[in-house]
């Protein structure tokens, strides 16, 4: 199996099935090929190992085998948007509603920020079904050079199932915040990714995470200061893979404290359960020991 194939045959397949049963297939389907596997968990294991030296090989093992499970549960997740948290679906419970719900009824606009973290696209879901729709800002898809066609139609399909239930539009950045800025003073809320990394990003702060500097970009709390509008966090923590929980808290209202906030919990979350942190294939790229002089603002 091809991981092309998997993108266009296997999970959109799957997903079909109307049970929960694709979640607790999905890890033995996996998204890498059998030949891939093996090289990946090995890679991981070493990255753990390198992280966290206090743990054992055997912990080290276990959170790769469960990293690659929850990449692959995610997978069901984005074909089958409809079913979380309904018939058929995973049952997902939900704190901290009432802050999402108090802002769209005073017309307030509001983001959404998110992490690469456990089954991250849960919260926004969530949130569409108590009633609160978000649009979601995310890096270029059509144009982007670096993803291969299967990657661009099942992350298009992903779009329109997630659009579909969240209620809001889908916008790029390479589109522009025009349109984002607008919406924000209007009273809508959207959903951005905090530990979103790219090679070409120049305005980036530092942030002390596990020993050493997490280097993020500034665009949330850029765009949070210029429009005015507060943030708010959530966090998804899968207890298995058909039932989860979210938790939506308010943020700081100065927005370069509500990042540091953001990112005080994600370490927080990285430390309890590492596996569940998407980003570490850009561990290198993103962390070092010392703190890197910061971007323009």
């Amino acid at each position: 199996m091809t991981l092309a194939w998997s993108r266009d045959q296997s999970f959109p397949l799957i997903a079909r099935i109307p049970t929960t049963l694709p979640w607790r297939l999905a890890k033995y389907i996996g998204r890498e090929s059998a030949a891939a596997r093996e090289p990946v968990l090995r890679w991981l294991e070493a990255l753990f190992a390198r992280v966290f030296p206090g743990q054992s090989e055997l912990q080290h093992a276990q959170w790769a085998k469960a990293h690659l499970a929850m990449l692959a549960q995610e997978m069901v997740d984005a074909m089958a948007f409809d079913r979380m948290g309904s018939t058929g679906g995973p049952r997902v419970d939900v704190q901290g509603v009432e802050h999402a719900r108090r802002l769209l009824s005073d017309g307030q606009g509001f983001i959404l920020v998110l992490n690469h973290f456990d089954r991250l696209l849960t919260a926004p879901v969530a949130l569409a079904r108590a009633g609160i729709p978000t649009n979601v800002l995310t890096m270029p898809v059509l144009d982007n050079q670096e993803l291969a066609a299967s990657q661009r139609r099942f992350l298009l399909r992903k779009i329109q199932g997630y659009t579909s239930v969240t209620g809001g539009k889908w916008h790029t950045t390479s589109e522009g915040l025009r349109v984002v800025h607008e919406s924000l003073r209007a009273g809508q809320g959207w959903v951005i990714l905090a530990d979103a990394w790219r090679p070409e990003f120049s305005r980036l702060r530092s942030h002390s995470f596990l020993g050493g500097c997490l280097h993020l970009p500034t665009g949330i709390e850029r765009l949070a200061q210029s429009t005015g509008v507060p943030m708010l966090q959530a966090v998804t923590c899968s207890r298995n893979p058909t039932h989860l929980e979210v938790v939506v808290e308010r943020l700081p209202q100065n927005p370069h404290q509500a990042i540091d906030a953001v990112v005080q919990t994600l370490e927080r979350d990285v430390v309890r359960r590492p596996w569940a942190w998407w980003q570490w294939g850009l561990w290198d790229q993103m962390w070092t020991r010392e703190k890197k002089a910061e971007g323009n603002p």
